[in-house]
């Protein structure tokens, strides 16, 4: 596997340096494979079963760290197979792996476990649901295909920032504060689509103003409540309802935990900030 094979299911918020909107200030990027990769057993692994056919842009709807749970949102994003991560085939006989490195699963254990239980999950939920039942495979025969001629692998890849970008009005726009600094990478615990839902996981991310998106420069009858359907393409309602009610959101989610006595750090929900003048600061 690559350096970036198998990244990320859906890195939350992509933003593409788009027209006046986005000012990118840390050049750090991430290259995001969005065709269809296949999945391998490490060269030194011995199996019968052919490689898993993976279409990494339909995953971009999950959060990245759905599938690299380790993965600091910083450093290189490692195969799966990696040293120290899931880097034997097959389970060790039981009695045989010291204490120390039972933490250390198997590659076919743990894509069975993340990827099988997900789709069979879905097929359920679809179901109970009456949706329709057609979903990613869960079949043996569906996953590792006895021929392969006939798939198309692509090598198309995006540059995603993972610094921080400013955030800025639409050009023309009678602003009052500042833009606001957005630190990109440390929204990675969430999916792509959670702010681009109208992205296919494919064509270039195109910013929030883009023409027909949210590009409406005034509020609609002189109001900015966020909630009224007439602003959905105001771009300061659609920037206000995404950011903040997110972030209190999570403030209320670590209130209440505070509350049950919750107090370890690693289980409590980081918000970004709430008042105005701590997203859109002067220095």
């Amino acid at each position: 596997m690559t350096r970036y094979l198998f990244f990320a299911y859906s890195l939350a918020i992509i933003l593409i340096t788009g027209d006046l909107i986005f000012a990118q200030e840390s050049q750090d990027e991430l290259s995001l494979p969005t065709g269809t990769m296949m999945l391998a057993a490490p060269a030194h692994s011995k199996t019968k079963m052919s490689p898993v056919v993976f279409p990494h842009s339909t995953h971009f709807q999950f959060s990245c760290k759905s599938c690299h749970h380790e993965w600091d949102k910083v450093s290189p994003v490692e195969g799966c197979a990696s040293s120290g991560c899931h880097e034997k085939l097959w389970a060790s006989p039981p009695g045989s792996t010291p204490l120390r490195d039972r933490k250390v699963k198997s590659l076919t254990g743990a894509y069975h476990r993340v990827c099988r239980e997900c789709h069979r999950n879905q097929l359920e939920e679809n179901k109970k649901n009456s949706m329709s039942t057609s979903t990613a495979p869960v079949t043996c025969e569906q996953c590792h295909p006895a021929s392969q001629a006939a798939v198309e692998r692509s090598v198309d890849a995006l540059d995603i920032p993972m610094g921080t970008l400013t955030l800025t009005a639409p050009e023309g726009t009678d602003t009052k504060r500042p833009p606001v600094e957005f630190p990109h990478g440390g929204h990675f615990d969430y999916a792509c689509q959670t702010c681009h839902h109208e992205w296919d996981g494919e064509s270039p991310v195109q910013n929030c103003t883009t023409a027909d998106c949210h590009d409406q420069a005034e509020a609609d009858e002189k109001t900015r409540n966020i909630n009224d359907p007439r602003n959905s393409l105001y771009f300061l309602a659609a920037y206000h309802k995404a950011c903040i009610e997110c972030h209190r959101d999570l403030s209320k989610q670590r209130t209440r935990l505070e509350k049950t006595g919750t107090l370890d750090e690693s289980m409590l929900p980081v918000h970004g900030p709430l008042a105005c003048n701590e997203c859109h600061t002067d220095s």
